[in-house]
């Protein structure tokens, strides 16, 4: 079958004057490219470019434009035979838009459209090119009235400010169930720079992140004061980044910033607001002549009139009533209706495109050089159809012996799917470090994290499988191992017919990237577990019993395979009290695995898991919190997975706890990535943020020593800490504080620390030893192959970790 380019596109709805509204239908070409119609605001447009992932922008396939098809409509139209041209209309559909912003500046239209999205808190830092945006949040502002304002918190620094949005996003959907974007507003030159980090850190875990930073003056001299050149710092890190021209782009940039920042993979977008664009007031000169300078977008060769290249971002689109947004190479196209109401279109088939609009296909495998190109061989089908390429995906599905699924971050809104899909076929769950909780792990399919310190069952049944179905997880490198080794069974089992790899991911680009599948499924987590629980509804499996011998190998791998909790032996000292009394006490060492299990224990015991969110730094402290906390709920754990950032913790933990007030949200860090950031204990205190602050504190950075033990021949460097008294720390920000050093007095405070404080914030400092993390996959070695005690060996020096 050929690779097929036919695309759908728009919608019959109307969208709010305020949002971006996504609305497909399947379209066929049009044999008639530029033929003027009745256009409507249900007619169809369809693009086709076919794109090469590893360029920018250039073609290896064909492009064809836009086309016009026609379904006759009674609603909002314009005739084109008659009136004014396709361009002319979208011209006045654009303009009622931007006239509902008439008389407003930029700034103050920043404000409304954070309200019009949902936004409910914003964290961030005051500084100069930035104060005529901060003075909308002010309660004071004359723009408020009796209406609704957005919280605002001044954060201790904007690296923490950037955290906290993460943590509001990573915690939080809404009603279309997906993540709510998290905003950060600073100010320019240092107060730009200092976002980097949190902004990549969200690029690389797909956290919808808005943020805005002023920037000097456009009248500013070359180098002013506190300028620098943040659009392209922030280009890499971000899916769009771009600085304001005009009051006028503002609505338009708004509503394409929370789009892009939500839909496909989720991501930051950065917006530099030059400080005298702020005060620009949005005028019918200022629309008329903006909208008069708008250049044209051709999609047929990929370029377009004008001369601004991406300096600009809205295009129009020739012959239709459509509109061009982002960057010219990487952006996307909406329908402006007759109400003003944009709505976004599907209008490509190049790598953007797909990784930002669903279209539902099953691909046949093929290696990663060719999946862009329409002239290779492929076999294709719709998912849900009754036959052709589903019927081949489900057959491999219902036969599998020793099926396996992993479930990443893209399962976190298909929980219930996801269960009716493992009990329905007794097939073991694995997740990731982003899914933890979106399958129970209370339930006995379940064998929790898998990857480098995962569980051991896990790791050693994902390699015997002979069906792999991975669900929302791009196949990062800690959890494949030595690529060279992964899943040898399954891909055996490919070769003979009778299994392999089904991958399903929203974006397209991820297609063979890592790992070849046998099918690829271009769809969402939730989409592709609905039509394949549907599917077999309708005709289960032959052999209900095919997959017993599985599960009770899984059950004998867990029982050989525990997570191993080093336990010290009890040590009495001669101690003299502040009343000079001397007497005689025993006091047991404890390690991080052993404080984690105790809160757990509690946890669970006392029902209250299920209303947990934890967040974790990085290092020993969060591996032992992703293998010992019984995960039972989507999004309960807020963890850096890809860029590792330490510090991110106590951020995370806040923002949680912004979002979703009613839960108990609990930061369990190490030492060294608390020292990061405890500067947000001022926030904290001064915000009366009622979170929980545990910290682990072995005075090390315990996985870096750990490598050097391994790996550098036992020479310690830059990896121990002097750490602070950190109750003295949190009575300085008038935060509760407790103190443990021994295993003796852990329950007692455990339970106070989690129990006794549920509308004041509490910080909980815990001694602990310094143990490594097992199980540990080394590194270049297969997945299977694990460091499970603690003992001297010999490993491959030239392997060393990052």
């Amino acid at each position: 079958m050929k690779f097929s380019t036919a695309t759908a596109i728009l919608a019959a709805s109307i969208a709010p004057a305020m949002a971006f509204t996504a609305l497909t239908q399947q379209s066929q070409y049009s044999s008639n490219l530029r033929t003027r119609q009745r256009w409507t605001s249900s007619a169809a447009l369809s693009m086709s470019t076919v794109s090469d992932p590893s360029t920018t922008g250039k073609s290896v396939g064909s492009a064809t434009g836009f086309t016009n098809n026609v379904a006759p409509s009674a609603s909002s139209s314009w005739d084109l035979l008659n009136g004014p041209s396709p361009e002319a209309a979208s011209k006045a559909a654009a303009s009622k838009y931007l006239h509902t912003y008439n008389g407003q500046t930029a700034a103050h239209i920043i404000y409304s459209k954070l309200l019009d999205h949902g936004v409910e808190v914003v964290n961030g830092y005051s500084g100069g090119a930035i104060l005529p945006l901060l003075d909308q949040f002010h309660q004071d502002h004359p723009r408020h009235g009796e209406r609704k304002k957005i919280r605002w918190i001044t954060n201790s620094n904007e690296s923490s400010a950037g955290h906290v949005a993460e943590g509001i996003a990573k915690s939080s959907t809404e009603a279309d169930g997906r993540l709510a974007a998290g905003i950060v507003v600073a100010t320019s030159g240092p107060g730009c720079t200092n976002l980097v980090t949190p902004i990549q850190d969200a690029m690389c875990d797909g956290v919808p992140l808005i943020v805005l930073c002023g920037q000097a003056a456009t009248t500013a001299p070359v180098d002013a004061f506190q300028s620098c050149p943040a659009v392209d710092i922030m280009r890499p890190c971000t899916k769009w980044s771009y600085q304001i021209k005009s009051a006028a782009e503002v609505p338009f940039a708004m509503d394409y910033a929370f789009y892009v920042a939500r839909n496909g993979r989720p991501g930051p977008v950065f917006l530099d607001l030059p400080k005298d664009l702020q005060i620009q007031q949005l005028t019918p000169g200022l629309i008329e002549s903006f909208l008069d300078g708008l250049a044209t977008y051709r999609p047929e060769d990929g370029e377009f009139d004008g001369s601004n290249g991406d300096k600009d971002f809205v295009r129009l689109i020739p012959d239709t009533t459509a509109i061009h947004l982002g960057r010219v190479r990487q952006g996307l196209s909406f329908q402006v209706n007759a109400q003003g109401g944009l709505e976004a279109v599907q209008s490509g088939h190049d790598a953007y495109h797909l990784d930002h609009h669903i279209t539902d296909t099953i691909y046949g495998g093929v290696d990663y050089k060719d999946i862009y190109d329409e002239t290779k061989e492929r076999k294709t089908g719709k998912l849900g159809a009754p036959d052709g390429v589903m019927a081949e995906m489900m057959d491999l599905i219902k036969n599998a012996k020793r099926p396996f699924i992993i479930a990443g971050q893209g399962t976190n809104d298909a929980s219930e799917e996801l269960l009716e899909l493992a009990e329905s076929l007794q097939i073991p769950v694995a997740t990731t470090l982003h899914a933890l909780g979106t399958f129970d792990e209370r339930h006995p399919l379940a064998t929790n994290m898998l990857g480098m310190h995962g569980h051991a069952t896990p790791n050693y049944l994902i390699q015997d499988c002979d069906l792999l179905i991975c669900v929302g997880s791009r196949f990062d490198d800690r959890i494949t191992g030595r690529p060279s080794d992964f899943i040898p069974a399954a891909r055996q089992a490919a070769k003979e017919g009778r299994g392999g790899v089904i991958h399903v991911d929203c974006r397209f680009s991820e297609n063979a990237k890592q790992v070849k599948p046998t099918f690829f499924v271009h769809s969402t987590g939730k989409k592709f577990l609905q039509e394949v629980n549907k599917a077999i509804r309708a005709s289960p499996p032959s052999d209900p019993n095919r997959t017993k011998e599985w599960i009770k190998k899984k059950k004998q791998l867990e029982k050989e395979f525990p997570i191993q909790i080093t336990r010290y032996n009890p040590v009495t000292y001669t101690i003299e009290d502040e009343d000079g009394n001397v007497k005689e006490v025993t006091r047991t060492r404890m390690c991080a695995q052993g404080v984690i299990a105790e809160m757990n224990r509690q946890l669970v015991e006392s029902g209250k898991i299920d209303d947990a969110i934890f967040s974790t730094g990085v290092g020993i402290h969060q591996m032992a919190a992703a293998q010992l906390i019984t995960w039972t709920k989507p999004r309960q754990m807020l963890s850096s997975g890809s860029l590792g950032t330490m510090g991110v913790s106590l951020g995370y933990c806040m923002g949680a706890k912004l979002a979703n007030g009613n839960k108990m949200c609990i930061s369990v860090d190490g030492d060294g990535s608390f020292n990061m950031t405890f500067t947000e204990l001022k926030t904290i205190g001064e915000e009366k943020i009622p979170v929980k602050l545990m910290i682990l504190d072995n005075e090390s950075q315990m996985m870096v020593e750990y490598w050097q033990r391994l790996f550098h021949d036992q020479r310690y460097i830059a990896v121990r800490n002097k750490s602070p008294k950190y109750t003295t720390l949190a009575s300085a920000f008038d935060i509760k504080s407790i103190y443990c050093e021994s295993e003796e007095e852990l329950e007692e405070k455990m339970r106070s620390f989690l129990f006794d404080y549920d509308d004041e914030p509490v910080l909980f400092h815990v001694r602990i030893e310094r143990t490594p993390c097992l199980p540990m996959v080394a590194p270049g070695q297969p997945l299977d192959n694990m460091i499970l005690v603690d003992e001297d060996f010999e490993v491959d020096k030239s392997a060393a970790p990052s």
